[in-house]
């Protein structure tokens, strides 16, 4: 295999995992026309479509979904064979993908990533942010950040930070009209900005 084609398919798997061009490019430290660029050249050489493209995201066709399943194991095989390498040289090295939420971007990784960087300098971080609660194993992460309320009963979990606490706040004008709570039960009867997360709920 041609250097040229490796690098087809690399994106290509790429792609398929991200879902979308733009993630793609940026996981491989490459711009989203470039990725496309990649994408539309394999097309061409093996003369099939593989990827359904719209506005907001990509789909695989069934060709696309074939070729998948059977170039997937065998990139994988070479990423553990390279891996396996990097472990004899006793730096950590590869890439970190993350699926954390907002709040944990401001909390732990914005104070640590600069120290991390330095001490890690050949781990490549992918980090997506996302407050839907995304699948870590589905989404093919490598370790994700969640309240601990939320995390999967089947997830190992490791402490990242401390407890933290969270309080109502009010405005005086407000609570001259509608008085001060005193439990939290009382704000049940208040006029209160909530969250609404991606599947529509109303967080508690």
């Amino acid at each position: 295999m041609r250097g040229a084609e490796f690098g087809e398919l690399t994106a290509f798997v790429a792609v398929a995992e991200h879902g979308k061009f733009s993630k793609a490019a940026a996981a491989l430290g490459v711009s989203a026309s470039t990725m496309s660029h990649t994408i539309r050249a394999l097309e061409e050489r093996i003369g099939v479509r593989l990827i359904n493209r719209t506005t907001r995201s990509v789909a695989l066709t069934e060709a696309g979904d074939q070729l998948l399943r059977q170039i997937h194991p065998a990139l994988d095989e070479l990423g553990n064979a390279v891996e396996s390498l990097a472990e004899l040289s006793g730096k950590p090295s590869g890439v970190l993908r993350l699926a954390v939420g907002s709040l944990a971007v401001k909390m732990v990784i914005d104070p640590i990533l600069p120290s991390f960087r330095a001490a890690y300098p050949d781990v490549v971080l992918d980090i997506t942010v996302d407050d839907s609660q995304i699948d870590i194993v589905d989404g093919h992460f490598d370790a994700g950040m969640r309240i601990g309320s939320r995390i999967e009963r089947d997830m190992v979990a490791v402490r990242v930070s401390p407890d933290s606490r969270l309080i109502a706040v009010a405005s005086p004008a407000y609570v001259a009209r509608h008085g001060q709570p005193s439990r939290p039960d009382d704000l049940r009867e208040h006029d209160c900005i909530r969250l609404r997360d991606t599947t529509g709920a109303i967080r508690k």
